[in-house]
């Protein structure tokens, strides 16, 4: 159940909810946005602008980055044909769920007599490290957006699912 809540609360956040909407913008120039990407991007791939060539010699680098401090940069995330499968995504984010649901019981588990306080705040735990391991860090170097929408799931996901195994596990004390 705990993988339930899980997956409950990532398609709320995702769908009904819209708490996403600001990592997914709309431009109306989209078309030649795109016409552009493919004529230069010919691998499914995220792409860091500006870059330089891998082996670049360090203080070329450096020259690159001071060249382009405080000029426009991106962060692009390419795939050369659109193609998502609904069935297979959702599928699989059950399966990811689910084993974060039992992992996270496992740990529980391996408390003593954590209580209910205990549990919660345990997984809120589970829940702000998994924040501060990822996606934080893609925050602090990319300034990606919605990162408090990342933190609220984070710990709305671990709280629901920390609460009701505070019940489950507790009920035959």
């Amino acid at each position: 159940m705990a993988g339930i809540l899980l997956m409950l609360w990532q398609t709320l956040s995702h769908t009904v909810l819209q708490l996403h909407a600001v990592q997914e913008k709309y431009t109306p120039a989209q078309d030649s946005i795109l016409s552009v990407l493919s004529s230069h991007l010919t691998e499914r791939g995220q792409y860091w602008m500006p870059g330089v060539p891998p082996g670049t010699p360090d203080d070329q680098y450096t020259e690159v980055f001071e060249k382009s401090m405080g000029k426009p940069n991106a962060l692009i995330l390419y795939n050369p044909t659109l193609d998502i499968d609904m069935t297979a995504n959702l599928l699989r984010g059950l399966g990811v769920n689910l084993l974060l649901g039992l992992v996270l019981v496992w740990l529980l588990g391996k408390m003593h007599y954590p209580g209910f306080g205990g549990i919660l705040m345990a997984s809120l735990a589970v829940g702000f490290m998994s924040f501060l391991f990822h996606p934080y860090p893609g925050f602090i170097w990319y300034k990606i957006p919605g990162i408090w929408t990342e933190l609220l799931d984070s710990l709305v996901a671990f709280g629901l699912a920390g609460a009701w195994l505070s019940w489950w596990m507790n009920r035959k004390k």
